[in-house]
């Protein structure tokens, strides 16, 4: 059994930690193996690591060097030993089995990353499922697919609720500073892991309780929905090959643009023209990131081949 560390990012949280941190314990009591509980703490301004420290003195707080949002965990993964991380964010609950399913994968050295799934804060609604990268006349998507609740392959674990390899991590280099401050910086790790034969797996038996965009608020100006489509496009750009000829996919561009518009987003244009900047500064940089045909090919079949089902929980 390998050893597990289960790290929460945490900035200005107690809210927060208060639902979190009992059911932190409640799971880590129900796992038969160890596993040591820490918060990651982005510089909080608000005592969150005295409060931490005082109220639950059996979860280390660890203070980050800068609130670097999610590239906080680059920081951290080098320091610590061991194998398997859980990276959480601090807007969650678990559930009182959380932590087997999860981990029961791990025991497979082809698997990078595994990730829980989860419903909202009621209970009532899954917000989360497997992946898988579609694309249409040149545009790319990668939504999640919560109607499919089963174990099974995944494009990408969300960097929200997953238990990831730590050597393999740390070999990919960790979060890729392209997406900085945040999003797609998750799918894009899971998908540099697939181009090195690492898999990632949904694991539907493993369950949060996601109060979204919980924390987001707390630690940032920015505003999730631009930062979202920014990612996006950046992902498509530096790391996927023309899914179709270049006319096709400029009236695609030109119809998605038209749709957002129209729909009331007024930023999408300006958070377009600023995207294709940074890709022009960038895309002589990041041409290591790029995919080839073939090779999304090889993922795709990938991503549809059955889970090993020679696991013991």
């Amino acid at each position: 059994m390998k050893s597990v560390c289960l790290a929460i990012l945490n900035y200005n949280g107690i809210h927060h930690l208060e639902y979190l941190l009992p059911t932190v314990k409640e799971a880590l009591a129900n796992y038969p193996g160890s596993c040591r509980a820490v918060v990651l703490d982005n510089c909080s301004t608000q005592g969150d690591m005295e409060w931490v420290r005082s109220h639950y003195p059996t979860i280390e707080a660890i203070p980050a060097p800068a609130n670097d949002y999610l590239f906080s965990y680059n920081w951290l993964l080098p320091q610590i030993e061991e194998e398997v991380v859980i990276l959480l964010n601090n807007d969650l609950r678990l559930s009182p089995d959380f932590l087997p399913p999860l981990l029961q994968h791990f025991q497979h050295d082809d698997v990078f990353a595994v990730s829980a799934t989860s419903l909202d804060w009621e209970g009532k609604v899954y917000t989360c499922g497997p992946s898988r990268l579609k694309h249409r006349h040149g545009w790319y998507q990668w939504d999640y697919a919560p109607q499919q609740q089963e174990r099974c392959h995944t494009l990408f674990a969300s960097g929200g609720f997953s238990a990831i390899d730590r050597q393999k991590f740390l070999e990919l280099g960790g979060f890729n500073a392209v997406f900085h401050p945040a999003y797609c910086e998750d799918l894009d790790l899971c998908f540099r892991a697939w181009r090195k034969g690492w898999r990632s797996i949904f694991e539907p038996e493993s369950v949060v309780f996601h109060r979204e965009h919980g924390s987001w608020g707390e630690q940032t100006e920015y505003s999730p929905a631009p930062l979202a489509f920014r990612g996006q496009l950046l992902f498509a750009w530096l790391s996927l090959p023309p899914s179709a000829s270049l006319p096709e996919r400029y009236v695609m561009y030109v119809w998605v643009l038209f749709l957002n518009l129209r729909s009331g987003q007024t930023w999408c244009l300006q958070v377009w023209l600023e995207t294709v900047g940074i890709y022009y500064r960038l895309f002589n940089k990041y041409s290591w990131m790029k995919a080839t045909t073939e090779e999304i090919s090889h993922i795709q079949k990938c991503l549809t081949k059955p889970i090993p089902t020679d696991m013991e929980i």
